[in-house]
């Protein structure tokens, strides 16, 4: 199951800093976040539980003490297994303006090493305990490591580009973009193919190739992952009728839902359901 939307990063920790940046420790469980893709470069350190991650075609099982590297505008998915405890940074491009001027075409190691790892995560915790320290002194010293942990970034994590990875597949996920966010916000509704051409003046037959060839997924994949992740948040956060949840979703085929959403998942809507009831009175 494969689709992707454009993600908006907001303020999780505000320093008035001139850009918007998300740094800060998750603890979460059971989360599925769909094919999406930033302006920003994306670190995850996992502390602890497991992480199905996807960057592009790419598939990843992070386990403790793993981290990957998210370049800008690379779609990527993750669905955590259970329970999860992880480190979250998210830095845009714009951090780099007036600084580091050819920074869209820079492409970051995407799986570091263990002992990359340890560095990187060390620097991270810095910029942590910076974070958590009230005095205003410590705003300086975290914009201090902020900018030298990119400056390690840049200087020791850049990798060779190749065609399908640098500025060339960038612009074709931005050529379709308009289209993502079109069906992102009208996802629970009736979509048409063809109102999805619309939006950037070609024929459905056109948007399906175009689609196909920047995503390697389909179009009708990508709106059925949005209309499951909304059902699954929804089936895990509320109390509701599965069949109104269905229908606020946006899912009308219900037979086709089910397979795809068991492909996902491994399991069905009322088997999740069960499990989150035995877990709430056990």
């Amino acid at each position: 199951m494969e689709a992707y939307k454009h993600e908006n990063i907001l303020h999780k920790r505000q320093f008035n800093l001139q850009f918007s940046i998300r740094f800060e420790t998750v603890d979460d469980v059971n989360f599925y976040s769909p094919f999406h893709w930033h302006n920003h470069i994306e670190i995850l350190y996992l502390i602890d539980g497991e992480i199905d991650f996807k960057v592009e075609q790419r598939k990843y099982t992070l386990t403790d003490g793993d981290m990957i590297i998210v370049n800008s505008e690379m779609i990527h998915s993750s669905k955590l297994c259970g329970h999860a405890n992880y480190i979250l940074f998210q830095v845009p491009l714009s951090a780099f303006e007036g600084i580091y001027e050819d920074v869209e075409s820079v492409r970051l190691k995407e799986k570091p090493d263990t002992a990359e790892t340890r560095q990187l995560v060390a620097s991270l915790n810095k910029m942590l305990s910076c974070v958590d320290d009230k005095k205003e002194e410590s705003r300086v010293k975290f914009i201090s490591l902020l900018y030298d942990f990119l400056f390690v970034l840049l200087s020791s994590y850049q990798v060779e580009q190749t065609k399908t990875t640098g500025v060339f597949a960038n612009s074709g996920i931005n050529r379709i973009s308009p289209v993502m966010s079109y069906v992102e916000k009208n996802f629970r509704s009736k979509i048409s193919l063809s109102d999805a051409a619309d939006i950037i003046n070609v024929t459905p037959e056109h948007l399906c190739r175009i689609f196909k060839k920047y995503t390697d997924m389909t179009f009708n994949d990508y709106l059925m992952s949005l209309r499951i992740s909304a059902f699954y948040q929804a089936l895990q956060t509320t109390d509701k009728k599965i069949s109104v949840i269905l229908e606020e979703s946006g899912i009308t085929n219900y037979k086709v839902f089910i397979r795809e959403f068991k492909k996902t998942f491994g399991k069905t809507p009322e088997m999740i359901r069960n499990e989150k009831k035995v877990a709430v009175t056990g």
